[in-house]
C-alpha cells in the first residue's frame, strides 16, 4: 500500500488500524480464557501491531494520529480483557 501522504497520513493510518482490527477479530484465541495472558500479549505484539504499524516509519504524525493509535491500543486491550470502555469500578 504505497499511499502518498502529502504531509498527512491520516487515511493510511486509519486503513492500517482497520486492517489490524480485522486481524485481531480473526484471532479468536485472543478472546479465549484458556490461553495464557503472556501468550496473548505476544500474539498481539507479533501480529496485530505488525499490521497496525506497517510502514509507520514513513508516516508524518499529527497529534490526532497519535491519539488514534493510542485509542486503537486501548481497544485491543479492552477487547482482550472483555472490558467495556464504560466499565465502572464498584
Amino acid at each position: 500500500m504505497a499511499a502518498i501522504c502529502n504531509g498527512r497520513c491520516e487515511t493510511e493510518i486509519k486503513t492500517w488500524i482497520g486492517m489490524a482490527q480485522n486481524a485481531f477479530n480473526q484471532r479468536k484465541e485472543l478472546l479465549s480464557k484458556n490461553l495464557n495472558k503472556d501468550i496473548k500479549h505476544g500474539i498481539i505484539r507479533a501480529i496485530i501491531w505488525s499490521v497496525a504499524l506497517y510502514a509507520a516509519e514513513t508516516w508524518t504524525y499529527k497529534k490526532e494520529d497519535i491519539q488514534r493509535l493510542e485509542a486503537f491500543e486501548m481497544w485491543v486491550w479492552r477487547k482482550m480483557e472483555k472490558t467495556s470502555w464504560r466499565h465502572e469500578n464498584k
